[in-house]
């Protein structure tokens, strides 16, 4: 199998997820969620589950759970009332660690430079 052909659903399917909940966070009245980015999305071939890796610029990641996992079930329903597919993958958040790792990695970077 090619890799043009291998995972194309899944390449599709992936940004139309993104695009939709996306556009849920910014309509949302939760203003933790207004201001927090999606990094990836991850969906199974079997379109059972997506994994959906999120991001804040504020440092507020127990907040930031907290109100995915109170708006989950909302977004959930305007997710299957987007997606034209057969299945519809259940929702599982999770957060990107990226912006604090490269942020880790600068101030390590900075304190080696810095000593010399």
């Amino acid at each position: 199998m090619s890799n043009q052909t291998r995972g194309g659903r899944i390449n599709r399917i992936n940004p139309l997820i993104l695009k939709i909940v996306s556009s849920v966070f910014l309509k949302v009245s939760d203003p933790i969620l207004n201001k927090a980015t999606i990094t990836n999305v991850s969906t199974s071939p079997d379109l059972k589950k997506t994994i959906i890796f999120v991001s804040t610029l504020d440092n507020n990641e127990g907040s930031l759970k907290i109100s995915l996992e109170k708006n989950r079930n909302k977004i959930q329903k305007i997710l299957a009332t987007e997606m034209t597919t057969r299945n519809v993958p259940k929702i599982i958040f999770e957060i990107d660690g990226t912006l604090e790792n490269v942020t880790r990695i600068n101030s390590l970077i900075d304190r080696v430079v810095n000593n010399d």
